[in-house]
């Protein structure tokens, strides 16, 4: 399996959407702030469905301000395998958007 179909079992799109802080979504600047990417750049990955297109140190400055490890995701599916509540989304400011990043283009 290549590297980047092993990164696709948890595309950018949905490591964003998870993202949070305990229970408070994370926005696109508190991801920008902690990953040291512009917020154009947060906005622009968020989208994306793959990261093929992505280079390596942008994937992992995002990921891992999203709280994502992409090396080894078994702890993030896990908790999506659970059915998760995603708490953090229902009382997100940015709900609306951050349910857009689901929609199939």
């Amino acid at each position: 399996m290549s590297l980047v179909l092993k990164l696709d079992k948890l595309p950018p799109n949905l490591v964003r959407l998870i993202a949070r802080d305990g229970r408070k979504a994370l926005s696109n600047r508190d991801i920008a702030r902690k990953s040291g990417l512009s917020l154009k750049k947060i906005g622009q990955i968020s989208k994306m469905t793959t990261w093929a297109n992505l280079q390596v140190g942008e994937a992992a400055a995002f990921a891992d301000a999203c709280g994502v490890d992409l090396i080894n995701q078994a702890k993030t599916r896990k908790y999506l395998m659970r059915g998760p509540a995603m708490a953090h989304l229902k009382k997100a400011s940015n709900r609306d958007y951050l349910i857009s990043l689901t929609e199939i283009q």
